[in-house]
Formats: C-alpha cells, sequence, structure tokens
C-alpha cells in the first residue's frame, strides 16, 4: 500500500514559494546586488522548479501538451529575460530558464524509455550537450538537477547528496543555499490546491518587463 503525504504545502503553496524566492533573487540581482542575502534566498527557486517539472511529468494528461506549453513559453520569456539581466533586446550568449526546464523534461522522456529503448542514451546526452552549449540559465547542471529528481524519487538521502553535489560542483558555494528547497518540497502533499497554472507560466515573462521599465525609468 502507498504512503499517503502527511505535508501541508500543496502544489498552488510549493509553486508560491518557488515563484516568492524567485521574484526576490531577482530584485536583489537588478536593484541591491550590494545585498547578497537576496540571493541567497533566491537560489531555493530553482531546485524547486525543478522538482515541478518531475512532477508535471507524472500528472500530465498529454506529455506533448506540456512540452508544447513550456516550448511557447520558452519563446515569449526570451526578450522579457535579454531586457531584465542583459538590457538589451536579443543576446544569444545566455538564455532564460524556460529553455533549462523544456530540456530537462525531454531528458525525463528519454529516461522514461531508456530501459525498452537503449538508443535514447544518444539523445539524452544529446540534450546535455545542448544545454551546454546553448547556455541556458543554469546550463547543463540545471538539466542534470532536473534528472536528478526524477531518478531519486524514492530516495530522499540520495536526493540530499546529490543535488548538493550538483548545485556546489556546478554553481559554486552560495548555490548549496538552494538545498534548502528540499526541506519545504519534504512537507509538500501532492495536493493540487487552487487552480493558477497559466498564472504561473505568464509570472516569469511579465515580472521580468516590469523589473525592466521599473529599472530603466524609475
Amino acid at each position: 500500500m502507498n504512503e499517503k503525504p502527511v505535508g501541508f504545502i500543496n502544489h498552488f503553496y510549493l509553486k508560491m514559494i518557488a515563484v516568492i524566492s524567485m521574484l526576490i533573487d531577482h530584485v536583489g540581482l537588478i536593484f541591491f546586488p550590494e545585498y547578497p542575502v537576496l540571493r541567497e534566498i533566491g537560489r531555493i527557486a530553482f531546485p524547486i522548479y525543478c522538482y515541478l517539472i518531475v512532477e508535471g511529468f507524472h500528472h500530465t494528461r498529454s506529455p506533448f501538451n506540456y512540452f508544447i506549453r513550456l516550448f511557447i513559453f520558452t519563446i515569449i520569456s526570451e526578450i522579457p529575460f535579454d531586457l531584465a539581466f542583459r538590457r538589451q533586446l536579443f543576446d544569444w550568449g545566455h538564455q532564460n530558464v524556460f529553455f533549462t526546464l523544456t530540456l530537462g523534461l525531454l531528458c525525463i522522456f528519454c529516461l522514461e524509455e531508456i530501459n525498452n529503448r537503449r538508443r535514447y542514451w544518444i539523445l539524452l546526452v544529446f540534450l546535455w550537450i545542448t544545454a551546454y552549449l546553448i547556455h541556458c540559465d543554469y546550463g547543463l547542471g540545471g538539466v542534470l538537477l532536473i534528472c536528478m529528481f526524477y531518478v531519486t524519487e524514492k530516495s530522499p538521502l540520495t536526493r540530499l547528496i546529490l543535488c548538493t553535489l550538483i548545485l556546489y560542483l556546478f554553481f559554486g558555494p552560495t548555490e548549496l543555499y538552494g538545498v534548502l528547497a528540499l526541506v519545504f518540497i519534504a512537507f509538500y502533499n501532492k495536493k493540487k490546491g487552487p487552480e493558477a497554472k497559466m498564472f504561473f507560466y505568464w509570472f516569469y515573462p511579465i515580472h521580468l518587463i516590469a523589473l525592466y521599465l521599473i529599472k530603466t525609468y524609475m
């Protein structure tokens, strides 16, 4: 018999924690770079988003539609990302985090099929190389973090160890604050909560545009 989740954080609140943490991070990066505590709080967001990609894969009715939705917001978010963080309309040197999440979702598709079709290893490695070459936000380390959440679903200790190693080896000591995300994930009860799916998709590009406009015209 499967154990019922006993946590008190539902899907909606887990996403809200990630959104608030991300907003604090971006405000700190753009307006208050002299206060590292804002960036440290912000480290919590990305691991939660990685975990939620895996959750989304497990619960979506249509994996293809899920991919398309992520890909659409990858395109929508690129100009807001470049304006907010690069101060220009296009910057091909660094891509927004939706690229990372989309590549991570594709990696999960591959991992799901690898046991039956070994050739999916080739596609998986190709996706890792792509994440590295296109310089998407969090890059290869971010995609590996999503894969890690997928393969450690039933092993919290392994998840803690691998999460710590990936964050430290790919991003350095400051990113270790992201391990705190596992605390919130541990209290996740897998219940849906209020429906606000599109709010969370649109929040990313809209808040980046807002921060850019505030920075430009304040």
